[in-house]
C-alpha cells in the first residue's frame, strides 16, 4: 500500500444489526495500523441497524449514511463513496462472509494495481458451507458475465462483491442498473487498460440474519448483463430478432397468403426494420438517444437505406434467378445487409450531436 493513504470502506447495510458489533470489531483490529474509516450506507432498515452504527461512531471511526428507502446495491455503494474520504475504497458486505481481516491483504496490492479484487476462484480461495446448488448458480453467473462482458474475461472472480478501488475509478463508474448487486462488473465494463489483481479468500456461510439472494436479485443480475454487454452484442441480438420476424412475416405471406416473393419480400424487410429500431433504440443504443424518435426512426431508414437495397437486391436475385425459394432466398439477402447497417447505424443514427460554439 502506498505508505500515508488512507482506506475507505464501504459497506451496505440492510437489516444488519446482529453483525454490525462484530464487523466493525474485526475491521479495526485488522486495520490497527492504518488510517481508515468505515462508511455504513443503510437502506432504512426497519431492525434498527442505523441506531446501532451511530451508538458505535463513538468507539470506530465509522460514519452513517442513510437512506429513505431499498434502492439497490450499487447506488448505496456510489452514495457512500461519494462521502468517502479515502484514497482507496474497499466495498465488502455487512454479513460476515467477507472476512475483514482479508483488507490487510487487499492493502498490500493497492499501490500497484487499479483494483484487487478478493477472488474465491484463484488458488487458496474458495466457498464454505454452501450446498452444491447454490456453487453452481455462482459458477454459472460468473461464466456468463466472462461471456457476455469481454474486460471480465481477464478475471478469475468478476463477480465479487469484496474488492479495493481507487476512490477516483470509482467515481467515473456511471450505473447502467443502480438496483443491480455486482457493482465490480459494472467498473470493470466501462474502464479499459485496467491493471486488476486478485487475492485469495473464503467465502463464508452467513451464520446470523437472512440471505439478500432471492429470485429478484437474480433477475436483476440478467438486467444487469443486458444493460452493460457490448453495443456490439446487443445488436447482434436485437439483429437475431429481426432476422426472425424478416423470415416470419415473408413466410406467413408468401407461404399462406401467396403473395408474390417481391412483395412479400419488401414487407418482410420493413417489418424487421421497424422490429429492429425499437429495439436498438430502447436498449442497445439507449444512452445515444436524442431529438425526436419520429426522426430517429426516419434517420434509420436512410442510414439503412444501402443495407437494405443491398438486402432486396440479394433476395430477388436469388429467387427469380437460382433457388425459386422464398426462405432461403431472403436469408441471403439478411447476411448481405447485416454489417452494413450495424456500421452505418452506430455513426449515424444513434449518435450525440455537434455542439455549436459561438
Amino acid at each position: 500500500m502506498v505508505s500515508g493513504a488512507k482506506v475507505s470502506v464501504v459497506v451496505p447495510t440492510y437489516n444488519e444489526r446482529e453483525n454490525i458489533d462484530e464487523l466493525l470489531s474485526r475491521i479495526d483490529a485488522s486495520l490497527n495500523n492504518v488510517d481508515y474509516e468505515v462508511v455504513v450506507v443503510d437502506d432504512n432498515s426497519p431492525d434498527g441497524t442505523a441506531e446501532r452504527v451511530i451508538e458505535l461512531s463513538s468507539r470506530y471511526p465509522v460514519r452513517l449514511v442513510r437512506r429513505a428507502g431499498k434502492f439497490g446495491l450499487s447506488s448505496a455503494i456510489l452514495d457512500g463513496v461519494k462521502v468517502c474520504s479515502g484514497d482507496y475504497v474497499v466495498v465488502m458486505d455487512a454479513d460476515l462472509q467477507h472476512p475483514p481481516e482479508v483488507i490487510k491483504d487487499l492493502l498490500r496490492y493497492a499501490g500497484g494495481c487499479d483494483i484487487v479484487v478478493a477472488s474465491r476462484y484463484v488458488k487458496g480461495g474458495g466457498t464454505a458451507g454452501f450446498p452444491i446448488i447454490r456453487r453452481v448458480i455462482s459458477l454459472g453467473a460468473t461464466y456468463m458475465a466472462r461471456v457476455l462482458i469481454p474486460q471480465a474475461r481477464k478475471v478469475k472472480d468478476p463477480l465479487s462483491g469484496f474488492f479495493l478501488v481507487r476512490r477516483e475509478l470509482i467515481e467515473k463508474t456511471e450505473l447502467a442498473v443502480p438496483s443491480g448487486y455486482k457493482t465490480l462488473l459494472e467498473i470493470i465494463s466501462q474502464h479499459s487498460n485496467l491493471k486488476i489483481c486478485e487475492v485469495p479468500y473464503v467465502f463464508q456461510a452467513r451464520v446470523r440474519g437472512v440471505s439478500k439472494l432471492s429470485r429478484k436479485e437474480i433477475l436483476n443480475y440478467v438486467k444487469q448483463l443486458l444493460m452493460i454487454m457490448p453495443d456490439y452484442y446487443k445488436f447482434a441480438v436485437v439483429g437475431a430478432s429481426g432476422v426472425l420476424v424478416n423470415l416470419g412475416v415473408l413466410w406467413f405471406l408468401s407461404y399462406a397468403l401467396l403473395i408474390q416473393h417481391f412483395i412479400s419480400s419488401i414487407i418482410g424487410i420493413e417489418a424487421s426494420l421497424i422490429n429492429n429500431f425499437i429495439w436498438n433504440d430502447l436498449w442497445t443504443f439507449k444512452k445515444r438517444r436524442f431529438g425526436k424518435c419520429w426522426l430517429r426512426l426516419l434517420k434509420y431508414h436512410v442510414s439503412t437505406a444501402i443495407g437494405t437495397l443491398a438486402q432486396y437486391t440479394v433476395s430477388q436475385i436469388a429467387y427469380y434467378a437460382i433457388l425459386r425459394e422464398s426462405i432461403t432466398s431472403q436469408a441471403l439477402g439478411i447476411l448481405v445487409g447485416f454489417i452494413a447497417n450495424y456500421l452505418i447505424s452506430k455513426k449515424y443514427v444513434w449518435t450525440r450531436p455537434k455542439q455549436t460554439t459561438l
